[in-house]
């Protein structure tokens, strides 16, 4: 099998204001894709992220893990767009993340990877 693309489909309830949430975070005016009425998509990282309308979308949050090159850049940009951040976290020599919920309670996780000194690589 020769993987082509990934999309990564997340359940929101209201796709306006998924669209100004998910803009602000990627810094995006729009999304790259509105293939129908209630679906859009962006393209990050070299992967697709769906939003699609779903009056359930809270009862069913998902988790999408994002790289950065400096998580501690990202917190405090994502945190000064008034969003509720979680703290970063470390776990030395391997990795600092956190954790950011969309307005339907999925779960955007950005990381940075650090080398065994614990600073980012």
């Amino acid at each position: 099998m020769d993987i082509t693309s990934v999309t990564v489909g997340l359940p929101v309830s209201d796709i306006e204001a998924s669209c100004l949430w998910y803009g602000a975070v990627f810094q995006r005016a729009d999304p790259d894709l509105e293939p129908e009425d209630g679906v859009v998509e962006y393209e990050i990282g070299g992967i697709w992220l769906q939003l699609y309308r779903d009056a359930d979308a809270e009862r069913r949050p998902a988790t999408v893990r994002f790289g950065v090159d400096d998580v501690r850049s990202q917190h405090a940009r994502i945190g000064s767009l008034g969003i509720d951040v979680g703290p970063v976290e470390c776990v030395d020599g391997a990795v600092d993340w956190f954790d950011v919920r969309d307005p339907d309670g999925n779960v955007l996780s950005l990381y940075s990877l650090v080398d065994e000194k614990g600073r980012t690589a």
